[in-house]
């Protein structure tokens, strides 16, 4: 018999229900196909003044799925796509999910570096980028990019232009133009056959399309996240894992902000990138499921257009990161801003700093309702219910159908508000990272192992104080210490590297790096160039310091905490 649950009297309270039907035998688009339909002619994504309605987004994905299908692509193969917030991303992903491939996310901003460690470790078939964004791509070395069969342009304008003239009751009556029919199978092709998006938008018509079924087990995505061993791990999310989470996030919060937000349809505002767990399943999926219009935001460090965007559309949703939110608060004109139509503030990525929290409820008159998320849990796990009046420093209770438990060094379960290690089973929970050994991921009972340090009370809301891993979280991105090391070591001057997280007023932490020369004639000046090349910007160290030698183990372990 299931035990219940000691945060029940909090579900009771927010009216919660603790059970949720995932589709058993289904794929994602199966659960998604029906609310695109439903809310047709609704604007699904707005992106300045372009839009695209449910119907459209449906037509649009339906030519580029009958493009992947035509380039013969079978399910399980991997397809990355390295774009920011713009129109062509979501249709890309239901493209993706229509035909069995495996998307990638992968940041824009990332050096040819790290693209090709994700590119060659997922062993990518396809690749969408955006012009003026491909720098990486382009300095790619040839041996990376032969591994490549295609790679789709993204053109802003031409793009857009394709998208918004679609007329989906004009679709069936519509013929493929054959001369835009792309098949990238041959033997002796030794580079990538390059295609524009709009071409694919133009070529193909959505009837040719063959539905392709899936179930709950197929592989939907690998969500690279930072690696312990010096290199990202791609968490393998299903079918099932995303399609479970939605559920699991609309019972929690997506149905009682329908239900508050009285209006004919609920806008919600994305600043966050798509290709981040958090906005590809909170903004992004529960959206097109909540028949929300999605307000996408290209560039969330122009802040300027993110106050204008909520000037003009007053969105009922705004989920955010701790930085975010300070930059929003200081922005002259935010305090003016109408918030009389906001419901829901979302907080998440890192912790929400108290002062912030209570000066955005002095603004908005809105709590920030914080949770905890990875890219291994698809990605939330437990959150503050709409409705909590007051900003409580923890990160809620868990999410419907999932169990925390909170162990100690021995594997034995703590008692109530005692610390421990987070631990996490549920229908979101991936099945494993990537090419990797996971024997240590998961406890003997099947609970994912966070590696974040926390306590629970006896309400069931659960507190993180600390995090056994020695992550960096940089504005709500993790960056994971290996990582940066290994980049660092590669320089040639430079003997060891230990690097660590220190406080940061704007991003909560930043990394510093400690470093032993090989050669004294290395400067602070050619590291930060070095990782320049090496590191996306929130990766690099800010601050570096010079050591004779770095502390170590009787075992020769380098000792972070010593710092």
């Amino acid at each position: 018999m299931k035990k219940t649950p000691i945060w029940q009297e909090v579900y009771e309270k927010f009216s919660i229900n603790n059970h949720i039907d995932v589709p058993v035998g289904n794929g994602f688009v199966d659960l998604l196909q029906p609310k695109i339909e439903q809310y047709g002619e609704q604007v699904a994504f707005r992106m300045g003044q372009a839009s695209l309605t449910f119907a459209q987004l449906d037509v649009a994905s339906r030519r580029f799925a009958a493009f992947l299908q035509m380039q013969g692509l079978v399910k399980g193969e991997r397809v990355a796509v390295q774009l920011p917030n713009i129109l062509q991303y979501p249709v890309i992903i239901l493209a993706c999910l229509r035909v069995g491939a495996v998307l990638v996310n992968i940041n824009p901003l990332y050096t040819k570096y790290e693209l090709a460690y994700q590119l060659t470790d997922a062993g990518v078939t396809g690749l969408v980028i955006l012009e003026g964004m491909s720098s990486a791509y382009e300095s790619l070395d040839t041996e990376v990019k032969e591994k490549l069969s295609w790679v789709i342009r993204c053109q802003p304008h031409a793009d857009i232009e394709a998208l918004t003239q679609i007329d989906p009751s004009q679709e069936m009556d519509k013929k493929a133009n054959t001369a835009h029919f792309f098949n990238s199978d041959d033997a002796s092709q030794t580079s990538p056959t390059q295609i524009q998006f709009a071409d694919v938008m133009n070529g193909y018509v959505a009837q040719q399309y063959q539905y392709y079924p899936l179930d709950d087990e197929a592989l939907a995505l690998l969500q690279y996240t930072g690696g312990t061993t010096g290199k990202p791990k791609g968490a393998m999310l299903t079918h099932g894992n995303i399609m479970a989470n939605l559920l699991q996030c609309y019972e929690m919060f997506g149905k009682a902000v329908n239900e508050q937000a009285q209006t004919s349809q609920v806008k919600i505002l994305n600043p966050l990138p798509l290709y981040h767990i958090f906005s590809f399943a909170v903004s992004g999926m529960l959206g097109i499921y909540a028949g929300w219009q999605n307000l996408l935001i290209t560039n969330p460090r122009d802040i300027e257009t993110v106050v204008d965007n909520i000037a003009q559309h007053r969105p009922h949703v705004i989920p955010s990161v701790n930085t975010l939110f300070a930059a929003m608060l200081n922005h002259p004109k935010f305090s003016s801003l109408d918030f009389s139509q906001l419901v829901l503030t979302i907080g998440g990525g890192t912790a929400i700093i108290r002062a912030i929290a209570e000066q955005w409820k002095q603004v908005t008159g809105q709590t920030i309702n914080e949770g905890l998320g990875m890219s291994e849990t698809s990605p939330v796990i437990a959150f503050n219910p709409l409705g909590t009046t007051d900003f409580n420093g923890s990160v809620g209770v868990p999410l419907p159908c999932t169990d925390v438990k909170i162990i100690d060094d021995t594997g034995k379960e703590c008692a109530i508000g005692e610390r421990g290690e987070v631990c996490i089973k549920g229908p979101q929970v991936m099945q494993g990272y990537w090419h990797y050994n996971n024997d240590e991921t998961f406890t003997d009972d099947g609970y994912f192992k966070s590696g974040d340090i926390g306590l629970m009370d006896e309400a069931g809301y659960l507190t993180l104080v600390d995090r056994k891993k020695d992550m960096i979280l940089v504005s709500g991105f993790n960056v994971y210490p290996n990582e940066v090391e290994a980049a660092l070591t590669e320089h040639e001057k430079v003997l060891e590297v230990a690097v660590i997280g220190v406080a940061d007023e704007r991003s909560g932490e930043v990394p510093k790096a400690f470093v032993v020369k090989k050669d004294d004639s290395l400067s602070v000046d050619e590291l930060m160039a070095f990782a320049t090349e090496r590191l996306t910007n929130y990766k690099r160290p800010r601050y570096y310091e010079f050591l004779t030698e770095l502390p170590k183990s009787m075992v020769g372990k380098i000792l972070r905490k010593v710092y």
